[in-house]
Formats: C-alpha cells, structure tokens, sequence
C-alpha cells in the first residue's frame, strides 16, 4: 500500500510539472494550447505635403501617436460565450512609445475550438463634453470582463459613439479602434495574425493660393456628417481580408436613410499663402476625424457636400462619386484658390486594412 501511494504521488507532481511547464494537456476533451496574437493597425493614409505626391501609395501610415495603438485589449471568448482571457496592454505607461503592431501575445487557451477573439484600442480616450467635462468616449468598463464571466455580446453589439454638437470631433489625440475576430483554434499552438479598425472618417484638406496675394480661411462645413456609429464595426467582405485582396461589400450604421445627419462645421482664422506651410504652395489643414455614415438619398449620388468660406465668402461642392462614408476612410481634399473662385479635387482612398508581420513596435 505504501508503495502504491508513492506512485501515485510520483504521477501527481509528474502531471503538475506537464502544466506549469507548458506542455499540452488533455483534459475533458480539450487541449490545452498556446495562442499567439499578433495585431496591426489598419491602413491609414498619410496626408501629403504637396499635389504633385498627391498618391495614395506616397501617404500611406500613421501621421501621428493618435492614429497608433495607447492601450491594447485583447479579449478572448469560447463558444460557451464565457471569456477565457482578458488582457489589457498601456503601451503609453512608464513613458512608453505608440505602436502600429504588436507582435505574439501569447496565451494558454483550451482547443480545439473556434473563438471570439476583441480588440480594443485606446478605450482611456477621453472628450470634453457640451459642459467642459471630460468624458469617456466609449463608455464602457472592459475591466468588468472577468475570466470565466458571461461575455456581453448583445451589449457591445449594441454600444455607439456619439457626437455631441455640429462642431464635435473626434480627437486626434487617441482615436479609438476595434475589432472582432473569429479564431479557430486547433488542438495544438497556433498563431493568429488579426487586425484592428479606426472607428473614424479621417479628412485631409490641402489648399493651394494661385491669387499671388494672402487669402483667409473663415470656415469650412462638412455636410451629412453621422452623430452616432456602433463602436464595433459591422462589415460585410468581397473577398478574404486576411488574403490579400478585397473590399467592402457593404456595413450597418445605426443611423439609416436621411436620419441623425447634420452638417459639420469649424471656425478658422487661417492665413493662406502662396509659399504655403513650407514653401511647396500647400497649406495643409489639420486632420478632421468623424463618424461613418451612410447616407442615402435615393436616386443621388451626391450625397455629400462640402464647403469653405475664404475671404467672408462661401464656395459649395459635392464629393464626388461618394455615396457611402465607411469607417476607415480617408477623404483628401485639394482646393486651389484661382482668380475665379475654388478648384476642388477629391481623392478618397477606399476602406482597406493592411496585415503586417513586423516586429514588436515596428
């Protein structure tokens, strides 16, 4: 009997060595496996300098800290709907650097089956509110989300930025991004590269002075502007994001037909010259960060407007050929001031992603 214990015990401390060493284990049918994360930024296009680089090839990236990933959350659920991992990565801690991609975040999870892998970056961002308070743009607590908990699916399927007033925007200085993922673990490791998607409509407006003399920006508006969207995006493909080429077959908004649409508007008191920002001719303006919409007026495919007011005076245009704003889409707006008024050109540059295997902050 004697001995018989000490087999057993022996058996014991072999199987809690095989679990704090990492090897794979089975336990009611499932494996315990590594699951390696690696996350990119989508593509955001980077505003050019001058018209003659006007490519979307020559600004592709990030211009700023704000369109990189802060804060990163990776939340991992099994198809009990029960979450297996949260975890929460502050990249801006200990004065630490943005990042376009992070590269194999592990974790130990049970296989094989096919999870909901979220992504959330930059949920600390914050807003001044109509009162001059600071308030979360998404508001919600990802902390709550413990290991083992029942995942809120309908209540984030459901959760919406907002905008507050016809001047509002979304600051640059973090914008938020998300993202859900279906992962299909196998009964061994595995690695996943994933994507994550700026919940945002970046404009670009560059002006070129052909006057010969200084011009003043007064204002500039932005028609058909969207108040609200859902924090995570519902997106339909043509074709694999994953695999290279596709494109956006279609998404849902919150706000449909000609509802919750306003007109965006900033005051400017902005000198326009003809040596431009830095000598090139163009005077590039600060990005504008709004919501996806999907405007829909029947029968027109002009359904978005914009218009600038130079010298007390307002000029109008139709985007042309926009009829749907999706989220991640970068409108680059070149406006030559003539003798005669205002030459728009448009240049958007459609809803992509980018998947990149780089390594960690690079």
């Amino acid at each position: 009997m004697k001995r018989k214990g000490n087999i057993f015990i022996v058996f014991a401390s072999a199987l809690w060595l095989l679990l704090c060493s990492g090897c794979n284990i089975w336990s009611n049918g499932d494996l315990l496996s590594e699951l390696t994360i690696s996350v990119t930024v989508s593509n955001t296009p980077e505003a050019p300098v001058s018209r003659a680089t006007l490519d979307p090839s020559d600004y592709v990236g990030a211009m700023h800290d704000g369109e990189k990933m802060q804060t990163l959350r990776i939340i991992i659920v099994r198809p009990d709907g029960t979450v297996e991992h949260n975890r929460f990565m502050d990249f801006h801690s200990a004065g630490g650097s943005s990042y376009l991609s992070v590269e194999n975040v592990s974790f130990r999870v049970w296989g094989p089956e096919t999870k909901k892998v979220y992504l959330f970056v930059n949920e600390k961002a914050t807003r001044l509110n109509p009162t001059g308070q600071e308030e979360p743009i998404v508001n919600f607590d990802f902390n709550s989300l413990a290991q083992g908990k029942k995942f809120p699916k309908e209540s984030l399927d459901q959760l919406q930025i907002s905008l507050n007033s016809g001047s509002d925007e979304l600051p640059s200085a973090a914008l938020p991004m998300s993202e859900c993922h279906e992962v299909a673990m196998p009964a061994n490791d595995y690695h996943a590269d994933l994507y994550v998607t700026r919940a945002c409509v970046k404009f670009t407006f560059l002006i070129e002075n052909k006057t010969g003399i200084e011009n003043t920006l007064n204002a500039l508006s932005i028609n058909k502007g969207s108040r609200i969207e859902y924090y995570l995006p519902r997106i339909k493909y043509t074709g694999k994001p994953l695999a290279g080429t596709f494109e956006v077959s279609d998404y849902d908004v919150p706000n449909m037909g000609l509802n919750n649409y306003y007109v965006f508007s900033k005051e400017f008191n902005r000198s326009i010259t003809t040596a431009g920002d830095k000598g090139d001719g163009v005077t590039a303006l600060e990005p504008i960060y709004l919501l996806e919409g999907k405007y829909d007026e029947a029968d027109n495919d002009l359904n978005y407007s914009m218009s600038m007011t130079i010298n007390g005076k307002e000029y109008s245009e139709y985007f042309p050929d926009v009829k749907t704003l999706p989220r991640n889409t970068h409108v680059v707006v070149l406006v030559s001031i003539g003798q005669y008024g205002l030459d728009w050109t448009v240049d958007v540059i459609p809803y992509q992603e980018v998947i990149l295997n780089p390594g960690f902050g690079q």
